[in-house]
């Protein structure tokens, strides 16, 4: 189903979430997160959002009371900018039905800025929405992953041919080291992206597992395909430990967008799945 018909859906059954992290292209996903924002708040009795209210054409505008967007035209977004966010967030809508606070290129928020909006999440106003949009959810914090649905525009680009990263990432779960080593270095020569979408996947994979030992929901996971793996990591490792697994890939991520050796990240990344 279109990603567009599946949010009007929610809205027409009241069945919105609290938050959601839009992954996407910058353009696309803020156009999703604010098609929700007019929906939840369209005027319309039916077909919502309907884009010709006073409502929606507000929002269109930028000129609506309840609908903000907190952005930066700097590197990072602060502390500061969500302190913002928590307090108007709870405040009473003042004209539409729902109060709708869209974090652009959630990505750039700042580790602070991630663990204050995780006070907002644990404790969502009931008449408040939260949306992320982000080009890289793995960039986010798990805990904050954890306690988003995601939304995914049909124009992302797709996460590869799964496969072979999970063979791979199984091999590191099951501490066969020797094999995951060999796999990896395949990878690295064969073409420094493929070390990349083996990283991105394997985060989304740990963040699924995170989401299904907590929510034990799989309409919450990201990698549809993938929900016997979640389920099965789930059950077989610790909250902490898969944790401590997601941020050792994260580093490891980090250290190729860093520009650090390919070869190098996977090798300082073997040694820290060991030390897990």
């Amino acid at each position: 189903m279109n990603i567009y018909r599946l949010v009007a859906r929610a809205i027409e059954l009241s069945k919105v979430s609290h938050a959601y992290i839009i992954s996407g292209g910058d353009e696309e996903a803020l156009s999703l997160a604010l098609y929700l924002a007019r929906g939840v708040n369209c005027l319309a009795s039916s077909g919502k959002p309907c884009g010709n209210c006073s409502s929606c054409r507000k929002i269109d505008s930028s000129n609506h009371p309840d609908v903000s967007i907190t952005e930066t035209a700097g590197a990072f977004i602060g502390i500061d900018y969500i302190r913002r966010l928590q307090k108007d967030i709870f405040v009473k809508p003042y004209e539409g039905k729902k109060r709708v606070s869209i974090i652009r290129q959630g990505e750039r928020m700042t580790v602070q800025a991630q663990n204050c909006l995780l006070k907002v999440l644990e404790d969502p106003p009931g008449t408040g929405i939260i949306a992320i949009t982000t080009a890289n959810p793995v960039s986010l914090l798990p805990t904050i992953l954890s306690r988003c649905q995601i939304l995914k525009p049909d124009s992302e680009r797709r996460i590869p041919d799964v496969a072979p990263y999970r063979d791979i990432l199984k091999c590191f779960l099951d501490e066969g080291f020797v094999r995951a080593s060999a796999e990896t270095a395949l990878l690295v020569k064969d073409d420094e992206r493929s070390v990349e979408d083996f990283l991105d996947y394997s985060l989304l994979q740990l963040r699924d597992a995170l989401v299904f030992k907590v929510a034990q929901k799989e309409d919450l996971l990201y990698i549809k395909e993938s929900d016997e793996f979640a389920r099965e990591t789930a059950a077989r490792y610790t909250l902490d430990k898969i944790g401590r697994l997601f941020d050792a890939v994260s580093k490891a991520r980090e250290n190729l967008r860093l520009n650090v050796n390919a070869q190098l990240a996977v090798e300082v990344f073997l040694l820290e799945i060991q030390e897990v």
